[in-house]
């Protein structure tokens, strides 16, 4: 059984689902949360946990003061843990949960022409059988509900070769290794609109 590590839910313990997924293991959360943290990326942030297995991630973000939190991931299995660690403490009842494949689930969040909302932080971790190929599809289709400085965090197998990210649209700001899991975290391009050059400018 897994734990909060920090926050005002600090210790609540969270179901595992029975199979079909990874468990993230808290020292790597704890690494996250602190690089994170860091950088002012949790408090008041709205969250987004895609594959989110037993929702580890996206409730340690609401424990420690994220404003709010979507969880997804296409197991049944998965979606009954979720369920469990929604009532396990009252900080994360107002999480919503969404049992669908991450693509339909993105796909659902445009209104007309907009994309709605825009997520300020958001967890990518799969299945590490998940091809590359595959998590690039979903991140094309994430970066348009993002907010321009949002920090997407991916966690993969250490053995799989690294993700080609599409660096017109996104920004790789680091990685780190942590024996089998390797984290990546991503930020969108800035882009080169007249906008951005007048700051740029002005920063010199």
């Amino acid at each position: 059984m897994m734990r909060i590590i920090a926050g005002t839910a600090r210790g609540t313990h969270l179901s595992v689902p029975s199979r079909g997924t990874r468990p993230t293991q808290d020292r790597v959360r704890e690494a996250v949360f602190s690089a994170l943290q860091a950088r002012g990326a949790v408090e008041n942030a709205c969250v987004l946990d895609l594959f989110a297995g037993s929702g580890a991630y996206g409730f340690e973000t609401l424990s420690r003061g994220a404003l709010s939190l979507d969880l997804v991931d296409q197991s049944q299995e998965a979606a009954k843990a979720i369920r469990k660690n929604l009532a396990a403490n009252p900080v994360f009842k107002e999480a919503k949960l969404y049992v669908q494949p991450a693509l339909a689930f993105l796909a659902s969040r445009w209104v007309g022409a907009n994309p709605n909302p825009q997520w300020e932080l958001v967890f990518i971790d799969p299945p590490y059988a998940m091809e590359n190929a595959e998590i690039l599809k979903t991140l094309s289709n994430l970066h348009p509900l993002c907010d321009p400085d949002a920090w997407i965090v991916v966690e993969r197998s250490a053995r799989d070769e690294a993700p080609e990210w599409d660096r017109e649209f996104w920004e790789e700001q680091s990685q780190k290794l942590y024996g089998e899991s390797i984290i990546y975290y991503l930020r969108p391009a800035l882009k080169d609109t007249p906008e951005n050059a007048a700051n740029l400018q002005e920063e010199k």
